[in-house]
């Protein structure tokens, strides 16, 4: 892969992917030097702690949803989510529920202004697949007829996120997504309901325990009455 392939870069619905250059999340394991007396190569054992971290440069852009609406918000929550590898069914899609620790415009001469940010956890975070691609769905549908097929169910529960960059209800009181799951791709159950969305940019990262059965797939549908209504977004899950 290499960069023409990365599909999005998601904060909290925004997708800041066309002003950003570089992007880097870093997992490093907490250890703790164990070596004793009388031991002569030094030691250590992991601390039961990992450090997550994602950072991001790229250009300052003042446009409504772009980066400076986006990142200039240091401390505040999000939910971030990118795909290195494609906007495609079961591409992957990493996602972390995190608090934004740092953002930084650089002003230099004879160059476009700069942007760059920094983000720590405030959970896990899930390398996750792709269930429904980034785009725009209209009329009450599912994705069943293309389901996420995992091959064997799973016993330690998923994490999914739900990222929405527009939304024109057009007359519909909101929009409500879940994620579905089925032990032979035919009869559905829903696994994770999303709060209702009444605007975008939004979105949400939601925990489910227990089994997930092997096909998952993704339903949408429409509150109260309208006309054309639109939404753009993507699913992802990682199973735990």
């Amino acid at each position: 892969f290499s960069s023409v392939d990365v599909a999005f870069l998601l904060a909290s619905g925004m997708n800041i992917l066309g002003d950003t250059t570089d992007l880097e999340d870093t997992d490093d394991a907490a250890l703790e030097e164990i070596t004793a007396l009388g031991d002569a190569p030094q030691s250590y054992a992991f601390a039961g702690v990992d450090d997550y971290e994602l950072t991001q440069n790229g250009f300052f852009n003042d446009a409504t949803n772009r980066s400076n609406d986006a990142l200039n918000n240091k401390g505040a929550s999000k939910v971030m989510s990118f795909a290195p590898e494609g906007n495609t069914l079961r591409a992957r899609m990493v996602s972390v529920p995190a608090v934004q620790a740092m953002y930084k415009r650089q002003i230099s001469r004879g160059a476009l202004h700069k942007a760059s940010a920094s983000y720590k956890p405030t959970g896990s975070h899930d390398e996750g697949k792709i269930v429904a691609p980034l785009t725009a769905r209209t009329a009450a549908s599912d994705t069943t007829a293309t389901s996420l097929d995992n091959s064997a169910s799973s016993a330690n529960g998923a994490a999914a996120t739900l990222q929405m960059t527009a939304l024109t209800l057009d007359g519909y009181t909101n929009i409500v997504v879940k994620l579905q799951h089925s032990s032979n791709n035919s009869v559905w159950v829903d696994l994770i309901t999303f709060t209702a969305i009444t605007a975008a940019p939004a979105a949400e990262r939601k925990t489910v325990t227990g089994t997930v059965n092997r096909y998952l797939a993704a339903k949408w549908t429409w509150t109260g009455s309208g006309t054309s209504p639109t939404a753009t977004w993507a699913m992802g899950v990682a199973r735990g």
